[in-house]
């Protein structure tokens, strides 16, 4: 009974677009989602294009918020992409709300009071709707696990411990921040097999990257990785 439940506030499988009974408007359906979301999955943290992005998890990603940032790096707000069957169903803006069908394609672009939004043309929801299918593939891309994630929960993985958590977050942080190789001073990096945080230098193409570090694992899945560079970070290789 619970599993139907949560089945049914996450709209996962069940056409929950084809049951308005459930849900008369898309924000109710976002609503539902989002309750099920909170009491049922896991979630996961990761930094992207400096900002900390949030998704919770039933295998792939069902909602993901990433923060909307001001001019001077303060946030004011967030975007929130919702997935069913791991299709893109749709987005919430502060002023916004679209829906999406299953060929990805824009179907319903409102505003914040849920009405439909005035003076849209089809060129803007043309560009609108390959803007946030393009941003969604990528998105969902930051939550697809690792080589070393992948090896580990197939029980291919020889570190142990504090050492299968080095692992797993050094090598998360390569195919997040796209950099092949990780190295720490051990007095200012602090591990042990729940993660490790503190300073980690990456090599990139640019160079070598100082970072503050915050990693997190939990069994073989590193469930946030979050980093912010130091000042003075690039160093030429």
């Amino acid at each position: 009974m619970r599993k139907t439940a949560i089945a049914l506030s996450l709209g996962l499988g069940l056409g929950l677009c084809s049951l308005p009974s459930l849900a008369t408007t898309l924000a109710e359906q976002f609503a539902l989602m989002e309750k099920g979301a909170q009491s049922a999955l896991d979630t996961r943290q990761f930094s992207h294009d400096g900002v900390d992005i949030k998704a919770w998890i039933d295998g792939a990603p069902v909602i993901i918020a990433v923060p909307i940032l001001n001019e001077q790096g303060k946030q004011e707000g967030e975007s929130r992409y919702y997935f069913k069957g791991g299709k893109l169903f749709g987005v919430k803006e502060p002023a916004a709300q679209f829906a999406f069908d299953d060929q990805g394609k824009l179907t319903r672009w409102l505003d914040d009071k849920g009405q439909p939004a005035e003076f849209v043309s089809k060129m803007s929801m043309q560009q609108r709707e390959a803007w946030r299918t393009r941003r969604a593939a990528e998105l969902s891309a930051l939550f697809v696990p690792s080589q070393a994630e992948q090896k580990a929960s197939e029980g291919g993985a020889k570190p142990k411990g504090a050492d299968l958590a080095r692992w797993l977050c050094n090598d998360k942080l390569m195919a997040l921040a796209k950099g092949d190789k990780v190295i720490a001073e051990q007095a200012k990096l602090k591990t042990s097999e729940q993660g490790m945080k503190g300073e980690v230098s990456l090599r990139q193409e640019k160079g070598w990257q100082d970072l503050c570090l915050t990693c997190e694992v939990r069994g073989t899945q590193v469930t946030r990785l979050t980093w912010q560079p130091l000042p003075g970070a690039n160093k030429p290789q």
